[in-house]
Parts: C-alpha cells; structure tokens; sequence
C-alpha cells in the first residue's frame, strides 16, 4: 500500500496530445508481401492500377486513427478514490479470447505476430487499481524492441499505454580475440531467448514505478495490439507491486537476522564481460584515453569498456555475473565516466537476481566529470551495503531518469507542447515574417495563446528552479536556453506588443528547448570494471599518476606514425581482393555516408561469411572517395570500390575505369534482386557498369495532428495538395519542397516527360509534357511562395510545416531527434496526378549509391563473387541489423536490395507506406555530360525565381545549352553525335 500512496502523489504529467489508437490488420503483411513480389518480377507496370488503389486505400485511414487521449496523471485524478485490492488475477496466453489470424498458440504461450491484435477476458473479484505483470518470449524478428498498444475494454487508458516497449536479450556471440595486427575483434551479438517477467511501465522513464490501470468489477477484456516485432504471451497478471523499503529498513533487516559484513578478496568484473544486455549496441568499446583503463595498450585496438554513447536511452540495461565465496554484506563499486552529457548526472536502477533492494538502489547517481571515477554505490555519507549469499548472482544497472529529473523532463515535455501550440496559434495572425511595426493587438484576437504563455512562464520559473536545485547550481551552458525562456515570456507576457520583434527568437529558443531536453533524457556512462567486497575496502586509483600519463602519450604519439589506421581488421598478404569503402561518397542519402563503423562491420562480414565460404581473401580499407579516380588512372586504385556516388559509374565507364557487369553470366538473375529501374542510373550503350548499394527516395511527410485541426485530409492528388496548400497558407504555416533537381523529376515524371530522349544524344526537357512540368514546378515558389529554403526538422517539429516532401531517410532523423511529436506524424506516398484510366500517378525520382568493379583488377571474377555476395538479401540483412545495432535508429540503412529492406525494423505502418512509394520510382539516366542538366536546371529555376522571367522560354534556352554539351561530351568520347535540323545550336 505505500508504493500507492507514493503513486497518488506524482508530479503533473505532459498535457493531451494527439496519439494513434487504431489496431492493424494482417491484410497489410499480404499486401505488402504481394507488392513486393510485384516489385521483384516483371509485372510491376502491369500491376500498376491495382497498387494504386492499394496505396490509396492505405492513405485514407491515416488521419483516423489520430484521436485524443488523457495523460497519466489525469487518468490516476479520474479514479483517486479508487482501491488498490491485494487480489491477484491470472490469464494464460492460450486462454485469449479473440486473436488476430495468423496467431498461433504452442508450448508455452500464444506466439503474436508484429502486427494484429489479442483480447483476453479477467475476471475481477474487486474494482480498483491494479498493476499488470507480462511473461513474455521475444520471438525472432527484426532485432529491435518489441511494442505494443495496450487497450482496457475497447479504449487506450492513457497515451502512455500506447507506447509500452519490452527488451530483448543479447549476448556475445563470442569471445573477444585479436587480428593478425594484434587489435580486439568486436564480437557478434546473438539474441538469447528467454521467458522474461516485467511489469508494464513508462517506456519515458518518467514514471519509475508501473502503470497502475483501473478496472471494474466483473469482466473486463485487456487487448494488446501489435506495432512492432513477434512475441509470445506466457500469462497476464493482475496484482499489486510489491512497494521497496528504504535502505535503513534493508540494513536493519539484514543486522537483525545476523548478516555480517564478508572478509574476502575482491571480486573483480571487466565491464565488457557483461553476460547479458538489453541491446546489440550494448558490445563491448575502446577506451585509449587512460593507461589504468583494463586491458590496456596505448595503440592497438582493446574493447575495454562498455556502454558510453550506445548505453544513454531510458530502459537500456547491462548484466554481469559475479561469483562471490560467502554469505554476508558486501560493497559494490566501480570505475566510470561519464564525460559525453556535460554537466548532467546520470541515474542508474542496481538490481540483484531480478530484484532491486531497496528504494535508493533505483537511483544510483553517477556525477559528469571529464576524468574516470572510481566509487562505491552509496551517498556522501557511507557507501550501500548489499546482502549477497556465497555462489553466482546476477547484477543489472538499467537507465532511468530519477524522479527529479523525470519531473523536469515531464514539465518540459508539456511546456514545449504548449509552447508549441501557442506559437501555430500566433502565427496564424501574425505569420512567419512579421512586420515589427504593425500592432496586431493580439490580446483581442488571440487571447489563448497569451494566456498559455503566462502559464507557461510560471512552468518554465518552476523548470528553472529545479534544474537549478538538480545540479546545486552548476548548470551552466546547459541551461542557457531556460534562462533565454524566462527572459524572453516575462517580456512576452508583460508586452504583447513585443511578440513580433521577438518571433524569431521565440521560435529559435523552443527548438533549443526541445533540444535542451533531448539531451537532458540521455544517459550515456562508460564502466571499465565492478568490484565486488568487503565493506571498507580499498579502491584503486581512479587516474594515473603524471610520469604514467606523459609515457602513455608519448608511446601514442610515436605509434601514429607506424600504425596503418586506414586499414580495417585482418590484413591478408598476397593475392588478396582489395575493397575500398569511399569515406564520403554517395552522400546524396543520409543514409548511405560511410565511415570506420560501416567498414568495421563490412570487415567483420568478410571475415566470418565470405573469406570461409569463397576462399577469396579481403583486404577492407577506408578511403577518401576523391582519390579514387586518380589511383586508379594511376594502377593503384582497388578490384571493388563501395560507396561510390550514383552519378559516377557512368563517368568512369566513359573513361574506361569500370567493369561492365553484364559479361559476367548470372548478373539477370543478381538484376531482380533490385528494383526494375535500380540500374538505369548505371546504364550506358548496352552495359551496367555497377550494383545498386543504396536507393533512396521522395515521400510525403505530414503532421497528422496539425491537419486534422485544419480539418484537411492527406492530399492525394495535386489538386488536394493545392487545396491543402491554401488553407495551410491561410493559416500562416506553409509546406515544404525543395526546389531541386531530384523535386523537377517528380513533376516532369508525372507530366509523363523524361530529362534525356531515348537513345541518349539529347535533352528531352523540349517536349510540352517538360514544360507543363517545369511550369506547375517553378510556380510553387513563384505563385504559392513556398520556401525555397527551410529548416525542415525543426519547421517540421514546431508545426509550422506540417505537409512537406522530401527525403525518406528523413523518417530515421525524426525518430530519434523529434520525440515530443511521437505519433502525431507519419509518411506517406506523393501527390500524383490523375490519369485517364482513373489510376494516379504518384512518381519520383531515386538516387542510389554505387557498387563497382574497377576495369584495373586483374580478379574480375573474384571481385563479381564479392559483390554478389555483399549485395545478397542475407549480407545486407546483416549489413543493415548491424549498423542499427551500432548507431541507432538514425543509422538505418536504405539499402538498395528489396527482400533486405524488408527485412530492416520497420513498424508495420511505416513499411506499408514505404512500399507504397516505392512502386513508382522512376531513375534518373546518367549519359556524357548529364552533369550539365542538373546545374542548368538549376540555373533555369532562379532564373524564373529570382528575374520572373517566363518559364517556357528559360527551359527552351537552357536546353540548347545542354544539348551544345552534350554534344561535345560525345565527341570528346567518340561517340555518335545527334542530327541537328536548321543548324540548330
């Protein structure tokens, strides 16, 4: 009963917002199955008109599914009088009482899909609060964590409900060992699947003890709908959590039963042992910075710590193994550092064997410092003593915010939603430039948003003050945007009429805020090792002396100039195939940069798959892609370059550099593993002169909250985008889509025109169907004045753009940095126009990265078997599951090959959407002197823009220039010229 009294007296929580509350079919799995089978064959156009409609239909419940949910806090206010019965209520995962198709019940459990829906039915013996407790397997899917939306008799209780995350489990797949340079090898992560029992909680961290959910006495049905990967349902508890003591409880416990303190060695653990994790990207790290860090080398590679940058996101856990050799009381300390978030002290939950000791081991603080600490769990005062029985135990430091700092995140969480909310209100009367000597008198015409904020003047006072009492006054820089805050709503509030000389800044100081706060929620610290002893034992010195610190540097310094850093693991000598990564090539996609992890991770695959099953020995190094070029000219270049930039292949084969892959006999069968237009971009006069290693692509981002507040709907057509466009613009916001070359293309596509004519020798942008397109796209920014350059993250954030076309890579950049808008958008497919058929056409553009075989190797075949084993759906797979493990969200590869992509964690709808779009993706062909299309364009754009010159005549003028270029490039490569009429240039 004490852990709900504390309950009762949380702190207020964020205020509503729009969340997502629809459950999924399985239809959508067939349907995407279907299409990407379409996609693989020969049939794509063929299938054209019935995909479409698939794609409108997956359009049309977008909006739906946008309703408005209460907060936590207010649902415990709701049901304060509520009782916390000491009952408790067991369902097994077999006894459902409707399940998805598909579902399928087994040993153990009912094994759940990544998408569809379970209803069990509880009897409740006494209405009240209860907590739920969940036996669960993690089936194998796509190695992320598993989600799940939660529903009490038919609703979502509360908007956290819907967001409810459960771990997996990982391990080194093996030990660490060395390369024949004497560097540590990263080992693998493996999933260990295990029967695991957790209570359902805040996947924020900003509540530390579980949801507390009411029901009714009698029947009540409890639905868990799938948003992300498979699990099995052991059973469904409904019980009370049993509430923790506080330490002086636990200690005088442990003295009254007579436990002693241990005298005994010290238990030592390497941090990088850690047995189990929460995540693949919990592996084990370099640490060069300290001589006392263990194991030590001042210039090879020693995985030597765990955790740092990967171990920051709330619900991350590590466990060791310790083996003790007597009952009785021990310490537990440990060298960290915490040096990445300055200023901020992280917050660490300790549990023993599944269970956290007292109350004060949920909050072990770890304080920021540039240097390694070395320190017991405990206070100021004394250190924690802890009761550990001789044998094995299980210890796990999982991230947590604290309550002091989840009440400052949860305040900021809703002082930036409101924040927010009143700046859309204000810019719908002043807009986005305003004029500093107008008076818009907004106290008659937007009182609402003055009053949010002064409310949220006091609540930024109140953040302000706590952040101050959190860091006992040495905050510094980090709260810098607060203090700009306070200042900027006390003028604000006490001069209205102030609003407009302060816009920019107002919104320039939410989106510090924002992030402000996303910082503030990360975790990171690094452990180099535990200690396990007796209490009073001694610690080892944190840092090294001065003499052990110049001789550290010293030795590093000189071993820069004989170690080989460009080459990646294992170096074989000989006749080995030399692969380059380029460092900086096809930067076209967020997604396809390059840089020592990818080629760490490509190096590991080579070593453990390929080199086993071919017995082609792989050299990996990493290069700067303006090299290659030249040392290839120059005999020096690699058999296979990565990474290369998509425009590139063709501009080498053009100087003899490249290896047409078409010689070789299966390279159709390796064709259908990619999109049907996947290799155009690399086409030249008959030859395919690189794979396609990464392709991205146009889709349309929209604010699912912002629009159904202007009651419009996701434009489907160009027509319903125009009509958005007006009532978007009326309400001051705008919608974003960049005026580049990559955009044109989704026009002149849809116009049914194409940048060159079909042999290749001239421009095809003098055709009517080029100059409609070039017109409706010129007259975005001409006539509706949509931004040609803008912020979109952060317009996108604050909803200032809420419709905005671009990049679908971006998805992975909003996820990660964007979190206050959780749920409240999504991406879609384009606008399209429609055609006579009654079909719309919904194309765009692709730009890929390159894979290619120089015309230099003298191992062709050896080289084609590497690459068709790297952009194999089993390597890219793997390729992409191990940069997420390593990077994150943010690291998601868009990689080229179909059956890999699906394979990647998407949510069910995200991939739905994806799919859809990829359908009309449509390659830009790349012929001598394309280059000089893409600058004209440009050049025909601010021509139009900037001089209001008429856009039929600029495009008529810069294709005569293109075509005199053209024109040259083939002479110069001794290729045919086209036949000119009249002398036309």
């Amino acid at each position: 009963m004490g852990a709900k009294m504390r309950k009762a007296g949380k702190q207020r929580a964020v205020g509503k917002r729009a969340v997502r509350t629809a459950r999924r079919g399985l239809a959508a799995v067939l349907t995407a199955a279907l299409v990407l089978t379409a996609w693989c064959g020969e049939n794509l156009q063929a299938e054209a008109a019935s995909d479409t409609k698939t794609a409108a239909d997956l359009q049309a419940d977008l909006l739906d599914v946008i309703q408005d949910t209460g907060s936590y806090e207010e649902y415990l206010e709701a049901h304060a009088q509520a009782a916390y019965p000491e009952t408790e209520v067991t369902v097994k995962g077999t006894d459902y009482l409707e399940a998805s198709e598909g579902f399928y019940a087994e040993e153990g459990g009912l094994c759940t899909l990544e998408e569809g829906s379970v209803t069990y039915e509880v009897e409740v013996p006494q209405a009240g609060f209860y907590s739920i407790r969940l036996k669960y397997y993690p089936i194998e899917g796509k190695n992320s964590s598993i989600e799940r939306e939660l529903y009490i008799n038919g609703e979502v209780p509360f908007e956290n409900a819907q967001y409810l995350k459960f771990s997996r489990i990982w391990i080194n797949a093996e030990e660490i060992v060395r390369d024949s340079r004497d560097n540590d090898v990263r080992p693998k992560q493996a999933e260990a699947g295990q029967w695991m029992e957790t209570f359902l909680k805040d996947s924020d961290g900003y509540y530390q003890d579980a949801f507390d959910f009411y029901f009714e006495k009698g029947k009540n049905t409890i639905t868990l709908s799938s948003t992300k990967e498979p699990m099995k349902i052991g059973s469904i508890t409904l019980t009370q959590e049993e509430a923790l003591p506080e330490y002086a409880g636990y200690q005088a416990e442990h003295q009254g039963a007579g436990h002693q303190a241990v005298s005994c060695e010290t238990v030592v653990v390497q941090g990088e042992t850690a047995l189990y994790k929460s995540d693949s990207t919990l592996y084990p790290i370099t640490d060069r910075s300290s001589p006392l860090t263990e194991p030590y080398s001042p210039s090879k590679t020693r995985l030597n710590v765990v955790g740092g940058a990967n171990w920051k996101q709330v619900g991350q856990w590590i466990s060791w193994e310790v083996d003790v050799p007597s009952d009785g009381m021990y310490e537990i300390a440990m060298r960290y550092r915490q040096n990445i978030n300055t200023g901020v002290t992280v917050v660490r939950s300790l549990s023993i064997d599944g269970q956290v000791p007292f109350a004060e081991a949920r909050e072990c603080k770890f304080y920021y410092g540039s240097d390694w600490e070395v320190a017991a769990l405990g206070t100021e005062e004394a250190p924690y003593e802890f009761y550990l029985t001789a044998g094995k135990h299980m210890l796990r430091l999982e991230i947590g915010l604290g309550d002091e700092m989840a009440e400052i995140i949860r305040r900021t969480d809703d002082c930036i939603s409101e924040l927010n909310r009143a700046y859309r209100q204000l810019l719908i009367v002043i807009g986005s430039s305003p004029d500093t000597f107008r008076d818009y008198q907004l106290e008659s015409k937007t009182p609402e948003a003055l009053e949010i904020l002064a409310q949220q003047y006091d609540n930024i006072v109140e953040i302000k003050r706590l952040v101050d009492e959190y860091s006992k006054g040495s905050s510094g820089s980090q709260s810098a945007s607060i203090d700009n805050l306070v200042n900027q709503l006390k003028r604000m509030v006490e001069e209205p009429d102030t609003i407009a000389k302060q816009w920019g800044a107002f919104k320039d100081n939410i989106v510090s805020l924002g992030s402000w706060q996303l910082t503030m929620k990360e975790q990171p610290l690094e452990i180099d090792y535990l200690m396990v002893g007796a209490p009073g034992m001694k610690l080892p010195k944190a840092e090294a002396g001065f003499l052990a610190k110049a001789s550290h540097e010293v030795k590093q310094f000189f071993a820069s100039f004989v170690e080989d850093y460009d080459s990646i693991g294992e170096v074989y000598e000989g006749e080995a195939l030399n692969v380059w990564l380029l460092a900086d090539g096809a930067t076209v996609t967020s997604a396809s940069g390059s840089g020592r992890d990818q080629a760490t991770v490509i190096k590991d695959l080579v070593d453990n798959y390929f080199v086993p099953r071919t017995n082609i020995p792989v050299n990996v190094k990493l290069v700067n892609s303006g090299v290659l070029l030249s040392a290839t000219l120059a005999g020096e270049g690699p058999d296979v370059a990565l990474n290369v930039a998509g425009v590139e292949p063709v501009n080498y084969a053009l100087r003899n550099a490249v290896t047409d892959l078409t010689q070789f006999e299966d390279f159709e069968e390796v064709r259908k593993w990619f999109h049907e237009d996947a290799m155009t971009q690399f086409t030249f006069d008959g030859g395919v002169y690189a794979l396609p290693q990464t392709m991205s692509f146009h889709v349309l981002f929209y604010r699912a909250d912002i629009l159904k507040e202007l009651g419009l709907d996701i434009p489907r057509t160009w027509d319903d985008f125009y009509e958005a466009l007006a009532v978007i613009q009326k309400n001051n916001m705008n919608i974003g889509i960049t005026p580049d070359y990559t955009t044109f293309a989704m026009y002149l596509y849809q116009h049914g025109g194409t940048y060159y004519t079909e042999d290749g020798m001239s421009s095809g942008l003098d055709t009517e169907n080029a100059v409609e397109a070039f017109k409706r796209w010129t007259s975005n920014y001409v006539n509706y004045r949509m931004p040609v350059t803008y912020d979109f993250a952060n317009r996108f954030r604050n909803g200032e753009m809420p419709l905005a076309i671009g990049d679908y890579t971006n998805y992975s950049y909003l996820s990660v940095f964007a979190p206050e808008i959780r749920g409240l958008w999504g991406f879609t497919v384009v606008p399209g126009y429609e055609k006579e058929d009654g079909t719309t056409d919904h194309s765009v553009s692709t730009w890929e990265s390159a894979s290619v075989i120089m015309a230099t190797s003298d191992q062709k075949e050896e080289a084609w078997e590497f690459l068709k084993w790297w952009m194999s759906a089993d390597t890219q797979s793997d390729y992409g599951n191990e940069i997420e493990n390593v990077l994150g969200v943010s690291g998601r590869v868009a990689t080229a090959n179909l059956e890999a992509l699906a394979n990647l964690p998407w949510s069910n709808r995200d991939f739905k959407q994806l799919m859809a779009q990829l359908e009309w993706v449509k390659a830009i062909p790349q012929i001598p002197g394309s280059y000089y299309t893409e600058r004209n364009i440009r050049n025909a754009f601010y021509t139009v823009y900037n001089n209001n010159e008429d856009p039929r005549e600029t495009l008529q003028d810069i294709v005569k220039t293109i075509n005199t270029e053209i024109d040259s490039k083939r002479e110069e490569f001794g290729l045919p010229v086209r036949q000119t009429a009249g002398g036309e240039d």
